[in-house]
C-alpha cells in the first residue's frame, strides 16, 4: 500500500531565529530589542500566525490508519488533525474504496434507521466532539473488529508512545565528536529518524540537517551555536515531524515511521480506515528550526506579526494602520500560494460545521 509521508526535516527558507528578526523589523524595532514585545510575545506570534497560514491554505497534508471496533460508529482523528480531506475503507490490503462524506443531517433525511445500521463502512460523517475535536464518525457501525501491524522487514516501524505529536526524538550524546551524536539505546532507525532531519544541539545552540543516520548514532554538521560540536551530555532534539499516525476506539496513539523516503509497505491494514488530512504545524521551538509550511510563505509570516501584536490599538492611530498593512501583506502572500494538487484538479476540504 504505498503511502508518502511528509519530509519536514528537508524544508528549507527562514529559520526561527531569522522570523524573529524580520518580526522587529516590521515592529520597527532594533534587531535583539525585546523591551516593547518579549521574546516570547513574539514567538507566539509567530506559532499563531504559521497556524493560521496552515489552515487558510491547507499546505501541510498527512495520512492515518483509525483502527475500527465493533459496534463503535464514532473515532477520535490524530492529535495534530486540522482539516479532513478524504477517507478511505480497506476492505483487504488491496481492495478499497472511498467514503462518502455527509453530515448527520442528510444521514437523519436519507438513510431512516441509520444509527443502528451495521456492516462495511460507504459513509463519513463529522461526529460529536472529543474534547476540542470532532470525532471521524463512519456509516454502517463496523460489525466486526479489525487489525492493524506492521512488518519491520519492510522499512516501516511503530511506536507506541512519541514523546510528543510531533515525533521528535531526544536525549544526550554520549561520546565527544565533531559532527556525530551517540547514544547507546537511541535505536535512530526504529525511531524513524531519517537523513535530512533538522537535527538541534540544544545545550550549545546549534543545528542542522542529518546527513547519516545508524542504529546508535546520527551525523550532523552543526551551526548557529557556541562551539558547533558534540560534547559529552549535550541535549539533542531531532524533529522528526514525518509520521502517520494510528488511533483506535479507545483514544490511543502510535506513530508509523518509515526509513525510506516516500512509501511505505507491509501494513495490513484490513477492514480499517486510512485518512487523509490536513494537519497543524509542529509548534516553533527552537532558532534552528525551520516553519513545516512551504518556504515561499515564510517571508509572510512577520507581516501577520504586526496584526497580531497591534490589532487592538485605537482606530487610526500609527499601531493601528500598521496592523491593517500587515494583516493585507500576510493575506496577500498566503493566498497567493498554489498547492500542487491544484494546478491538477479541484481539491474541496470537507465542511464540518453541521
Amino acid at each position: 500500500m504505498p503511502i508518502q509521508p511528509q519530509q519536514t526535516g528537508l524544508y528549507e527558507g527562514l529559520i526561527l531565529s531569522d522570523l524573529k528578526n524580520r518580526s522587529l523589523d516590521r515592529l520597527k524595532i532594533a534587531r535583539g530589542n525585546y523591551d516593547r514585545y518579549s521574546a516570547a510575545t513574539i514567538l507566539d506570534a509567530l506559532i499563531d500566525s504559521e497556524v493560521e497560514a496552515a489552515r487558510l491554505t491547507k499546505c501541510i497534508r498527512s495520512f492515518a490508519f483509525i483502527v475500527l471496533k465493533e459496534g463503535y460508529a464514532q473515532y477520535r482523528p490524530p492529535s495534530n488533525f486540522l482539516m479532513l480531506d478524504k477517507v478511505f475503507f480497506y476492505k483487504s490490503n488491496t481492495n478499497y474504496y472511498e467514503l462518502k462524506q455527509k453530515t448527520r443531517r442528510w444521514l437523519d433525511k436519507h438513510k431512516r434507521g441509520w444509527r443502528t445500521v451495521t456492516g462495511d463502512s460507504l459513509i463519513t460523517f463529522p461526529g460529536d466532539n472529543y474534547g476540542n475535536m470532532r470525532k471521524i464518525g463512519v456509516y454502517p457501525t463496523p460489525d466486526t473488529d479489525s487489525g492493524f501491524e506492521i512488518d519491520p522487514d519492510t522499512g516501516a516501524y511503530e511506536r507506541s508512545s512519541a514523546g510528543a505529536p510531533s515525533g521528535n526524538v531526544s536525549g544526550a550524546n554520549e561520546a565527544a565528536h565533531a559532527t556525530i551524536c551517540t547514544k547507546a539505546a537511541g535505536d535512530f532507525i526504529n525511531n524513524g529518524v531519517q537523513v535530512g532531519m533538522m537535527a538541534l544541539n540544544v545545550t550549545d545552540g546549534s543545528s542542522g540537517q542529518i546527513s547519516a543516520v545508524f542504529s546508535t548514532t546520527f551525523t550532523v554538521t552543526l551551526t548557529g551555536g557556541t562551539n558547533n560540536t558534540w560534547a559529552l551530555g549535550d541535549s539533542f532534539t531531532i524533529l522528526a515531524g514525518e509520521y502517520g499516525v494510528v488511533t483506535d476506539w479507545d483514544t490511543d496513539e502510535s506513530y508509523v515511521f518509515t526509513t525510506d523516503y516516500g512509501v511505505m509497505t507491509g501494513i495490513t491494514n484490513e477492514n480499517n480506515l486510512y485518512v487523509e488530512y490536513f494537519r497543524r504545524p509542529i509548534p516553533l521551538q527552537y532558532d534552528g528550526q525551520y516553519p513545516e509550511i512551504p518556504p515561499e510563505l515564510h517571508q509572510y509570516l512577520p507581516d501577520n506579526v504586526v496584526y497580531l501584536l497591534k490589532r487592538n490599538a485605537p482606530k487610526g492611530s500609527g499601531d493601528y494602520n500598521e496592523a491593517v498593512i500587515g494583516r493585507q501583506a500576510f493575506l496577500n502572500g498566503i493566498f497567493g500560494y498554489d498547492d500542487l494538487d491544484d494546478s491538477m484538479e479541484d481539491d474541496v476540504a470537507m465542511d464540518w460545521s453541521l
